[in-house]
């Protein structure tokens, strides 16, 4: 299998030879790229040009776009069921760690081994949407899953790395990845006048995702996810606004039925040093989210360069566009309901894992 990672001009050319030998492109969007790439086009950070680029994509020969964030919706719900079982049974294996931040995972391989089995066994959201989509699509129109490619429109050039991971059977959960600098360099190399372009929906396979799959991209919005759909399995109602701030270190505890859980929120390694110093000496936590970049996900390194405020005012955007979507979790998407009910439920147990969990 090749494993070389592609960049510009080369991924473009091999994007372009894969749809004309007949391969069926599916893109994925990743939430921090809605509310930044309109800024190489001239717009105000934080706009959301989620419709446009889904037109983008098509004209450049996708044959389908996808929403990130339902793979997010996918793993939280999967990871919450987990985390349930776990405080249930007493036997957990606290504290869980994130695996949505690829940059997070290389720096915890390199710096602190240790602490890799801590980190959730979920796949992250571009791998889990990315198999789940080359299985799902492959069912519905007839194809075999090796004639799918899907392709990651990501907010970071360290998510290429996710397209040399492999499924139990050899097959990739992502095939390529394109950053949001990318995605506008390929834009103006075929001349598409993208300001100009319609707003147009994702697939109705595979439509919108929640409120807790969209907040992924800024900092706390993996762990707001994980803590409303772990309530609602307990069938409770918890709104929290305590992982909202742009803080770099933040410590909060949440009660959901008789566990009372302790969270820790960093972005920037320095700043995990500091929490994994009062790990080490004693300091309990249940779940701990760190993000590589300033503010998550929204200020990665395939995103705009810009400065501290305008990477904030992407993740303020981000928040409002999730907030106005009309179902806040999971366990309400009737996107993620239908494809549970029509497609995963209906799974061997070791092919689901093999789906959404990580092959280690």
């Amino acid at each position: 299998m090749d494993l070389k990672l592609l960049y510009g001009d080369e991924l473009f050319e091999k994007l372009e030879k894969e749809a004309a030998n007949g391969k069926i492109l599916i893109a994925e969007i990743a939430p921090a790229v809605r509310v930044a790439f309109g800024e190489l086009f001239g717009l105000e950070a934080g706009e959301n040009v989620q419709g446009k680029i889904i037109s983008l994509l098509r004209r450049l020969g996708f044959y389908d776009v996808v929403d990130t964030p339902l793979g997010a919706d996918i793993a939280t719900y999967y990871e919450a069921e987990d985390i349930k079982k776990m405080l249930d049974s007493g036997a957990g294996r606290f504290p869980i760690f994130n695996s949505c931040c690829i940059g997070w995972r290389m720096y915890a391989a390199k710096m602190h081994p240790e602490l890799l089995d801590k980190i959730t066994i979920i796949a992250s959201p571009q791998m889990t949407i990315g198999s789940v989509a080359k299985y799902y699509f492959a069912a519905k129109l007839n194809k075999r899953p090796e004639d799918i490619a899907i392709v990651g429109i990501m907010p970071c050039a360290l998510k290429k790395y996710e397209t040399t991971e492999v499924m139990k059977k050899g097959q990739k959960y992502v095939d390529y990845v394109v950053t949001t600098v990318e995605l506008a360099q390929w834009a103006k190399k075929k001349g598409v006048d993208f300001l100009s372009l319609p707003n147009e929906d994702f697939s109705s396979l595979m439509p919108i995702a929640s409120k807790d799959g969209m907040i992924f991209g800024v900092t706390g919005g993996m762990t707001e996810a994980v803590v409303t759909t772990l309530a609602k399995l307990y069938g409770e109602r918890v709104e929290t606004m305590d992982f909202r701030n742009d803080d770099e270190i933040k410590k909060t505890a949440v009660k959901i039925g008789n566990h009372a859980l302790n969270i820790g929120i960093v972005h920037g390694f320095q700043n995990f040093e500091k929490l994994y110093e009062e790990i080490k000496a004693g300091k309990e936590y249940h779940l701990i989210e760190v993000m590589m970049c300033p503010f998550g996900c929204v200020g990665g390194p395939g995103q705009p360069p810009a400065s501290k405020e305008k990477i904030q005012m992407r993740g303020r955007a981000l928040r409002r566009f999730a907030d106005s979507l009309k179902e806040k979790t999971p366990l309400d998407n009737q996107a993620f309901q239908k494809i549970k009910k029509e497609f995963l439920d209906g799974l061997p147990v070791e092919k689901l894992r093999e789906l959404i969990y990580f092959n280690r």
